[in-house]
């Protein structure tokens, strides 16, 4: 064991107390910017902590399973006044950067990983233009279901779901459904002809 690790396993005892004190100080904080800025303000506390992820998501309403992995920026909008449209299993994992829509539901089932980027979106919304009339918005559910894997900077529309243990690939853009234990893949970049070598 290095000195350093063995210096940490001497003075966590002491520090326990401490940790705890800071803890409600930590709660009290947030509460307080609650009342102040709403809902967004905790989303923002989201974007800067380190380590307190899922204790922030219980605290203003999500349903959080245990051991889960969340490396921050969380990234959550449209969140109507709290957080209590997110669910998430035990054993998730969510990568750095992962945003999330709150104009509707959101599942993510035991032993999913979302990858760092990921973006699971709720709704679309052209705005108050001229297109409002063509394409007004729309919502719906997302759904990732136990042990799927999102890779780095797949996005799922309104109203998906993506099945148990199925493999959407990085940069995947997925608008419908995807079956359990299926693979979605993004096209790969290729040659445009011309290339000097």
């Amino acid at each position: 064991m290095s000195a350093p690790a063995r210096l940490r396993g001497a003075i966590a005892p002491v520090l326990r107390p401490i940790r705890r004190w800071l803890g409600v100080v930590g709660r009290a904080r947030r509460k307080a910017r609650y009342f102040r800025d709403g809902i967004e303000g905790i989303a923002a506390e989201l974007r800067t902590t380190t380590n307190l992820h899922a204790e922030i998501l219980r605290e203003f309403g999500a349903t959080v399973g245990k051991d889960v992995s969340i490396h921050g920026p969380l990234l959550i909008v449209n969140a109507p006044g709290d957080f209590s449209r997110l669910r998430i299993g035990d054993r998730v994992h969510l990568g750095t950067e992962v945003l999330i829509d709150l104009a509707c539901e959101v599942t993510i089932e035991d032993e999913a990983t979302l990858s760092m980027r990921c973006n699971l979106v709720t709704h679309i919304d052209v705005g108050p233009g001229p297109l409002r009339q063509r394409r007004p918005r729309e919502q719906g559910p997302v759904r990732i279901g136990r042990g799927a894997y999102l890779g780095l900077g797949a996005t799922v529309l309104h109203g998906v779901t993506i099945g148990e243990c199925a493999t959407i690939g990085a940069h995947a853009l997925i608008d419908r459904d995807v079956a359990a234990g299926s693979t979605m893949l993004a096209p790969r970049a290729r040659s445009a002809g011309g290339d000097r070598e």
